[in-house]
């Protein structure tokens, strides 16, 4: 299944006449489909850049994390902004998520982990047990023996 479908960055555009405003240059009145295929396909590049071998795991998955699809959603957006018409200023919204999107990339190309996968590989605490010790009565310190601990 697709990261991103050509349907979901059409919605992510505002829709069949918006994205055909933006994404259409031979004005038909309808979507350039290659432009989008274009635009999805940056997006696609961007995040299997970032996620390395572990990309063949998420890019075969039924459905993929949401995750995923909202940064590619967001970078596919800026992409087919920057393929539409010259005289369309890009709205600083998609300016600013496309942002968010390839910081969201970087943190997971800096890590071990990313969206899904198992609690042991996202927290690697989680699979080892934990001690947890705290003083008893008798070995806890006298706080009144100690004024300045008393004092503001």
């Amino acid at each position: 299944m697709a990261l991103l479908t050509r349907a979901q960055l059409i919605q992510r555009l505002g829709g069949d006449p918006s994205a055909a405003q933006l994404l259409d240059p031979n004005q038909t009145g309808t979507v350039d489909n290659d432009m989008l295929d274009s635009a999805i396909a940056d997006a696609e590049g961007d995040v299997s850049a970032a996620y390395g071998a572990r990309f063949l795991a998420i890019s075969s998955m039924e459905t993929p994390p949401a995750k995923i699809v909202r940064i590619m959603g967001q970078l596919a957006t800026y992409y087919a902004w920057g393929r539409g018409p010259r005289n369309l200023t890009m709205p600083e919204t998609v300016r600013q998520l496309y942002g968010a999107a390839k910081a969201d990339l970087e943190r997971i190309e800096a890590s071990e982990s990313g969206p899904g996968g198992s609690p042991s590989s996202r927290f690697p605490t989680a699979s080892s047990s934990v001690r947890i010790w705290a003083p008893s009565p008798s070995t806890s310190p006298d706080i009144s023996a100690m004024p300045w601990a008393l004092s503001e």
